[in-house]
Parts: C-alpha cells; sequence; structure tokens
C-alpha cells in the first residue's frame, strides 16, 4: 500500500484489487488528466467518459453528451495507465447489470451538457468605484 510521504499515513485513495471511478478528461492527448471520483453512479455525468475499474474487470463508460475527443482521450488514457487491460466499452443507457452492481446500484446523475466555465486572471483585489449611479469594477493583478 502506498503512502503519502508528508504524514506518513496509507495512501487508501486507489488500490488495484477495490472499486475505481476515474473521470477522464483534457484539451489533447497532452493536456488530459484522470480524476478518480467516489464510486458511486451519483458521480457519472453524461458530459464525460469513465474508467471503472472493479477487480479484474474494466468499463469505460461513454457518456451521450461526450465529444468524439473526449472518446481519443479516453482510448489514450488506457493505453497510458496499462496498455494490457482488456476493457468493455459501456455506451451511456445500454450498461451491464454488473456496471451498476460496481457503483452500488443505479441512480441519478447529470444528464445535461456540463458547459465550460470562463477562466478568470488570476488578481488579488478588486477595486468598485461607485459615481453616482454607475459602478465600474477594476481587477488590479499583481504582474
Amino acid at each position: 500500500m502506498p503512502f503519502e510521504p508528508e504524514k506518513g499515513l496509507p495512501d487508501e485513495t486507489y488500490h488495484e484489487g477495490k472499486t475505481a471511478l476515474f473521470r477522464v478528461q483534457g484539451k489533447s492527448p497532452n493536456n488530459m488528466q484522470a480524476i478518480q471520483v467516489d464510486q458511486v453512479s451519483s458521480c457519472l455525468n453524461s458530459s464525460y467518459c469513465y474508467i471503472l475499474q472493479t477487480g479484474p474487470s474494466v468499463f469505460t463508460w461513454i457518456g451521450n453528451l461526450s465529444s468524439t475527443r473526449d472518446h481519443d482521450l479516453l482510448d489514450r488514457m488506457l493505453e497510458y495507465i496499462n496498455p494490457a487491460w482488456q476493457h468493455v466499452s459501456v455506451r451511456e443507457g445500454c450498461e451491464p447489470d454488473e456496471f451498476w452492481e460496481a457503483l452500488g446500484g443505479r441512480s441519478e446523475y447529470p444528464k445535461e451538457k456540463e458547459t465550460a466555465k470562463a477562466i478568470e486572471d488570476p488578481h488579488l483585489f478588486t477595486l468598485i468605484l461607485t459615481d453616482g449611479k454607475q459602478k465600474y469594477t477594476t481587477l488590479l493583478k499583481v504582474i
């Protein structure tokens, strides 16, 4: 079992013998990540693709609103994590019972397209000036 080096505590977030669910996301094969989420069906989202490892079985789950880029990233991530994995590809709505059992049963999850949030420039201060009826906002950044 791996240890968290800073605290000397066991890292129990991932173990090959346990069930683990990973959301795969990114912009390109050079900019992608697999984020471990709770292994419950409510953590699924139709906008993404997922890898579900449960014991010797590996499923890939493809959300109905995911893009072909997401599918390519999913394939690339599988190659990166373990090229020897034999996985079962599952499309949203066509999941076998074994898939739902690994997640503790079927439940509701977000099925609307998740929109990318605007990334704001980092700043230390926000200055708001009020002049009568008008309000001005200025971001002061440290460079």
